[in-house]
């Protein structure tokens, strides 16, 4: 397991709802750099590894196979925010955080933002691998019971993935450079950044 996350207990009357409007959300993108967590799903396929990954519906990286995941909130701690990805974008117990391994931090620079093709948007990255071994037996608030099987998704949760598929990291990693769906979307260069160092840590 890797680097614990610790965060000051916060008050009740200041829990987040972190929600912005598109002109805030843009302003923002503008003129500061946020910072998201993904999520790096694997799980032992085939004799080898594979890695959960998304094809975006929205901007940025529109088209593109990539990691879930999403901005953290104002107000919003570390855990938690990890903790709703798991459970919003793919029905996986909030608990399972507990798990992840913090991979490191990268910049995501892109030529555009959700609301404006014409204001980039720069993210500083915190990526997290979790094994789906550690917490598919898990119960889990978004179904009832365990996470979905691993074979079942999509989950139908969110809106900001097209169509799920388990890759195979050797595939991944030598997927073509494109977002357009007529010629096979590959994955997204930031993803690929942090394959070298997943392989180490998973085999």
């Amino acid at each position: 397991m890797g680097p614990s996350l610790h965060t000051a207990p916060m008050p009740c009357s200041t829990a987040p709802t972190g929600w912005l409007s598109p002109d805030a959300f843009t302003s923002a993108c503008a003129a500061l750099p946020l910072v998201s967590v993904d999520v790096y799903l694997t799980r032992q396929q085939g004799g080898g590894t594979a890695l959960l990954l998304g094809r975006r519906a929205n901007r940025p990286a529109q088209g593109w196979w990539f990691t879930p995941g999403g901005r953290i909130r104002k107000q919003e701690p570390l855990p938690q925010a990890l903790a709703r990805v798991l459970t919003e974008e793919l029905a996986l117990p909030a608990a399972g955080g507990a798990h992840a391994r913090l991979l490191g931090a990268w910049d995501h620079f892109y030529p555009d933002s959700a609301f404006a093709t014409g204001v980039p948007t720069h993210y500083v990255n915190l990526a997290y691998q979790l094994h789906w071994e550690d917490v598919a037996a898990m119960p889990s608030a978004a179904t009832g019971g365990g996470a979905p099987p691993a074979e079942a998704w999509p989950v139908g949760r969110g809106a900001q993935h097209l169509e799920w598929r388990w890759w195979p990291l050797p595939e991944a990693a030598a997927s073509g450079a494109t977002a357009d769906a007529a010629l096979a979307p590959g994955v997204h260069p930031h993803v690929k950044a942090v394959l070298p160092l997943l392989r180490q840590h998973v085999g």
